[in-house]
């Protein structure tokens, strides 16, 4: 859950509870202009709990998407519930359809008299009171290139084959994220194309690494030796950084070095020939590069 959700059982001091709690509570998202959208800076009170884990590079990119959420069933109002507590800068609902009786076992804010009522429209009210930082609206019409081109992302549920092959290809022409899921029964359909191309900040998901230095040589392929029985753990490619570095102290907090694997104790990190003689050194650390992959076949 976020904390977006429960805003009055947090930690934070009184005077951040009262900035918070001084927002006018209306249900009408889209006039509301201290949405995320006028916001630059993360509200690390509201999303404490959110940052922890996605990180600020993460929310600031979700503070500024437009969302577009198309069938709201009990799939569609699932995500919505989430995306809108998640904090983005904001979420339009989409439905064609109505209410039936049908909809009244897996939608949870609809009730028996909404039936007969367009199903975004019907649950606008409770949905905007999740998050009053984040503008909701609904839209009932088709959904036309012009519309569609308007968002950063784009969620299908409840769609027709037909309707998501029309609607990927105007996603895709247009760099738009789209994520179509939807269930039948027991089972589940996901289906996500965020570009042709993406970038990984974590190929391996382990944490960086640090070695004790026992010697670094002044040649065009320099060579890195740690000190005895301790492995350095580097693949060919990581790169690293110098701290603490006596002597050859070019090394100390430069930029990123591209390694090349010698042996469980050696590394090669290239030309040091005009650097100063190595006395002493302390910490190497190996670093977190992004990754950028393509998917062009």
């Amino acid at each position: 859950m976020s904390s977006a959700e429960n805003i009055g059982s947090s930690v934070d001091p009184p005077s951040k509870k009262r900035k918070l709690g001084s927002k006018s509570n209306s249900t009408d998202m889209a006039n509301n202009e201290a949405g995320s959208s006028t916001q630059n800076d993360i509200d690390e009170g509201l999303y404490s709990r959110q940052l922890y884990v996605l990180g600020h590079d993460a929310m600031r990119r979700m503070a500024s998407s437009d969302v577009l959420i198309s069938g709201l069933g009990g799939v569609g109002l699932e995500i919505a519930k989430n995306v809108i507590l998640g904090g983005v800068k904001s979420v339009t609902l989409h439905d064609e359809a109505v209410c039936t009786i049908k909809d009244l076992s897996s939608q949870f804010y609809l009730s028996e008299e909404d039936v007969g009522s367009n199903r975004a429209e019907a649950c606008l009210k409770q949905l905007a009171e999740l998050n009053m930082y984040v503008p909701i609206k609904t839209y009932t019409g088709p959904l036309v290139e012009d519309f569609i081109k308007k968002f950063s992302v784009v969620v299908l549920t409840n769609s027709s084959l037909n309707e998501q092959l029309r609607i990927s290809d105007i996603t895709h022409a247009n760099n738009i994220a789209l994520i179509i899921a939807d269930t039948r029964g027991l089972f589940a359909q996901v289906f996500c194309d965020f570009g042709e191309s993406f970038t990984v900040n974590d190929i391996n998901g382990e944490p960086t690494v640090s070695a004790m230095i026992a010697d670094i040589t002044n040649d065009k392929e320099s060579v890195v030796t740690c000190i005895d029985d301790t492995r350095h753990g580097m693949e060919d490619g990581d790169f690293i950084t110098f701290s603490e570095v006596q002597g050859m102290t070019e090394l100390n907090n430069c930029k990123p070095i591209k390694i090349k694997v010698l042996g469980p104790y050696t590394f090669s990190i290239g030309d040091t020939t005009s650097y100063s003689k190595y006395e002493r050194g302390e910490l190497q650390l190996k670093l977190k590069c992004q990754s950028p992959f393509s998917l062009n076949l």
